[in-house]
């Protein structure tokens, strides 16, 4: 295993789970883990996941899902996005459940359904004003009753997805919980029931309990992050991300370094090289404005990100090779004093959003998994 890897905490999957629960009570759980469970390793972590007792697990393509069949995950399992029509029959295959969203996608579902002779289940998607996938408000009635009819297919629930549930207090929000509440009261009147109803993303699971329906999907939440404004204390990062000193050099005032020339020394100092870099997910925006910890210290990384390496100043601190670098996590210096860098703090820096940090790392990061039995509030 080479230097650089992510650690994975599974400890702190099942503490997240714990509070999600205690937030949610009496509300399924559909936990996300598309995108390489926001990079923290897909296969893993839902091993993981249905050990825990989740009640579903969402996935955003069908390959996805197969992987986790594969595996031995036997809970049921969600695609969000739209089934494309050679996929209906593995999705059928598979027993996934998938997302209706326009007529001739599940009449295509239940063509196959019906050359296998099983029942593909579905869930009508409401599009209250994300406006990139499902049927129109206005529509919603009509095909619910066509899609209830419709041989091999089963409709079990509803769903909607929300735009602005990262933002606090947005109005948008409201309203879109708002349209989908009344589309589901049109649905129920003129004939259609749903065994399922969700709606509430991590952001909308914190900010507002009516949009909790009968299941929640918590996505960056169980991996330890919270929206803005909803200042959920109790949630502990999963991952860190770490590698070791490789090389060490000195430089004086007027050197440059990396790519660009874009760092120029202005102070004799000591630079010392680190193997990871964009290749790995580590972003090259970070360039500039990025810190790391090593012997519970930060210093800036600094010159032009490589695909392989990057270099941070040190000064005259007695950093040695081999010496752990942190870049995401925790780290207790010689002083006993703990600092910490997350993927909010990365965010901020490369001027994007915690999910965009997580899901970067790479695959040929290797995943590191262990247990660590986070217990404090």
């Amino acid at each position: 295993m080479r230097s650089t890897v992510a650690t994975i905490d599974l400890d702190a999957l099942a503490w997240n789970l714990s509070v999600v629960r205690a937030r949610t009570p009496g509300k399924s759980v559909l936990a996300m883990v598309k995108a390489n469970a926001y990079g923290h390793g897909m296969v893993t972590t839902s091993l993981a996941l249905q050990a825990l007792g989740v009640e579903m697990l969402g996935t955003a393509f069908v390959d996805e899902a197969i992987e986790l069949r594969a595996v031995g995950i036997t809970i049921p399992i969600m695609v969000l996005t739209p089934v494309e029509a050679h996929e209906c029959r593995a999705a059928i295959e598979n027993d996934l459940i998938t997302v209706a969203c326009e007529i001739s996608q599940v009449s295509e579902l239940s063509r196959c359904a019906q050359e296998v002779g099983r029942t593909a289940e579905v869930h009508l998607y409401i599009d209250t004003g994300m406006h990139r996938d499902g049927f129109r408000p206005s529509h919603a009635v009509g095909a619910a009753r066509t899609i209830g009819e419709m041989p091999g297919i089963r409709l079990t629930g509803v769903c909607t997805h929300f735009a602005t549930a990262d933002e606090p207090h947005s109005p948008f929000l409201r309203e879109q919980l708002s349209t989908f509440t009344e589309v589901i009261s049109q649905c129920e009147a003129n004939g259609s029931t749903f065994a399922t109803i969700h709606a509430a993303n991590s952001g909308a699971m914190w900010q507002l309990d009516t949009s909790h329906f009968t299941m929640v999907r918590p996505g960056l939440s169980l991996y330890g992050y919270s929206a803005a404004g909803t200042d959920v204390m109790t949630l502990h990062p999963v991952m860190s991300l770490s590698s070791r000193v490789l090389s060490a050099r000195r430089a004086w005032p007027g050197d440059t370094i990396s790519y660009g020339r874009r760092h120029v020394v202005s102070r004799e100092t000591t630079i010392v090289t680190v193997p990871i870099g964009y290749g790995d997910g580590y972003l090259r925006s970070l360039t500039g404005k990025a810190e790391c910890l090593i012997g519970g210290s930060r210093f800036p990384v600094v010159g032009t990100i490589c695909m392989d390496e990057l270099m941070v100043d040190v000064g005259d601190s007695a950093i040695g090779l081999g010496d752990e670098v942190v870049f995401l996590g925790r780290q207790v210096g010689m002083n006993g004093r703990i600092d910490s860098i997350d993927a909010t703090d990365l965010a901020k820096w490369a001027s994007t959003i915690p999910y965009e940090i997580t899901t970067s790392i790479s695959a040929r990061v290797p995943r590191r998994y262990v247990n660590t039995k986070k217990t404090d509030v």
